[in-house]
Formats: C-alpha cells, structure tokens, sequence
C-alpha cells in the first residue's frame, strides 16, 4: 500500500524500502509528508516528498518516527524514537536539519502536531501513553507549558495542542482540573486560545502570561523514563497491525475494522 498524490492524475509516492506507506497532508507548493515502513516492515519513518523524490527524514536514533504537519515554507513537525524505552520527542524537520523540542518538566514523550509559517510548534507532552500538557515552542530555546501561560481560574487542565495558525491562535483538547487526563477523550472541552499583545486580545489580563510564568515554563529537569518494556521484540506482522491500527485511528475510514 503505497501513498498517492492526485494533482492532474494519479501519482504513486513510493515508498521507503517496504511495503506500506501512507500521506499525511500537504502544503500549496506540492511537498507532502508521511510515514513509510523501511524493508522487513519492522520500523517506520517519516518521509518528505518535494520535486518528485521521497526523503527520509530519520530519527534520533530510535526506530520510528512521525510527519504529521508542514507548513508553506516547507517545516515540518512530528515526533522521533530516542533509544530505548519507547522514548518520543517532538522534533522539527527545517533545512536539512532535525530540531528535538524536548518535553515539558519531567515528561517522558511529546508530539508536535502543527506548526505556522513563522515556525512556531505545538503539540501535547505525554507519559507515553497519554497527554498531559499542551505546549507550544516559539522558534528556539525549551517547549513551553500552556498551563503556565493562560490566566489562573479556568478550570481546564490543557493537555494537547492541535494547531496553531500564523496569528499565533491555538485550538487545543482539555480536561477539567482534578480529572486525570485520558488520550482521545475530551470531555468536550476545545479551547481557542487567543495571544495577548499586539492587539490581539483585548480581554487579557496582568494575570496571563506573566514573565514569571514564562520562567517557571522553561525550566528543564529530568525526564521520567517509563518502567515497562516490551516483553519481545516485535514481528513483521505487529508493525503491520500497530501501521493499520494507527491509519484507522487517524482517518477513521468508514467500515474499516468495525464489527
């Protein structure tokens, strides 16, 4: 199963050594990004696809990895395997080059999932196995913990930051203080999150975004590593379980592993 680009006709991506391969999205110049198996379907990767060829965009120094947006300029956010452990970072494909984002506080895992055109991140920071808190990372120096950056009061713990726009407008998922966050449900609680200054919001207060809140955000400490490892090594046909697992998850493709 190969990606497809159809712009005036079909297009096959190809793939990267194995058999499976899958499209994200795309930006208005025609590059696209994914994730390819490599050859034995073991592993896979994150892919950018521009003037025809399909690049590997690696890891670090993990297994797997993650495209999940681009933006105009051709950035891409995601998220990379660390040796060992299971270990994810948001990360940052830019000129060549891959950027880790690191974590928030003493999180195991993060996932950048969208990125403007002015480079800026955001995404959640995990335990591995559910976000925690939503963060964002402006173009240099450590993530930064949107807990620490709205004004005290809502209720709301966010934990997963899905996109944010060239205003610097982010939509992320929450859970109300007190309920232990759980990967994928909401309880319905979407939240627009509007920056202050510069006329954007005239609502803030002194209370949000405070240089001590900013501080406290960019400390950096020791990550909790997970205790669990896996109990082998996986097959050919786990990796191909856990890629259609994690495409019907995505996509949510009608009748597609419903009884």
């Amino acid at each position: 199963m190969n990606a497809i680009r159809v712009p005036s006709g079909d297009s096959d991506l190809g793939n990267l050594g194995g058999t499976l391969s899958a499209a994200q999205c795309a930006n208005t110049r025609g590059n696209v990004i994914g994730a390819s198996t490599l050859p034995g379907d073991l592993v896979s990767h994150a892919f950018l696809w521009r003037n025809g060829v399909m690049t590997d965009l690696g890891t670090l120094g993990g297994d797997n990895s993650d495209a999940i947006w681009i933006n105009e300029r051709g950035d891409v956010t995601g998220s990379a395997d660390l040796p060992g452990f299971n270990l994810h970072d948001a990360v940052v494909w830019k000129d060549g080059k891959m950027i880790d984002l690191g974590t928030v506080g003493t999180d195991a895992c993060s996932r950048g999932r969208g990125i403007n055109s002015r480079g800026q991140v955001v995404g959640g920071s995990s335990d591995c196995a559910n976000f925690l808190h939503a963060f964002v990372w402006n173009g240099s120096g450590p993530m930064l913990d949107l807990n620490t950056l709205i004004a005290p009061g809502s209720g709301l713990q966010l934990t997963n930051a899905i996109n944010i726009n060239d205003r610097g407008e982010i939509i992320s998922k929450s859970v109300p203080v007190g309920v232990a966050p759980i990967d994928d449900e909401d309880l319905g609680h979407l939240v627009l999150l509007i920056p202050c200054g510069a006329g954007h919001n005239p609502e803030c207060t002194a209370e949000a975004g405070t240089k001590s809140d900013v501080t406290q955000a960019s400390k950096t400490s020791r990550r909790t590593v997970p205790a669990i490892l896996p109990a082998r090594p996986p097959t050919a046909r786990d990796a191909a379980a856990a890629w259609r697992a994690k495409l019907l998850k995505r996509y949510h493709f009608p009748g597609i592993g419903q009884k």
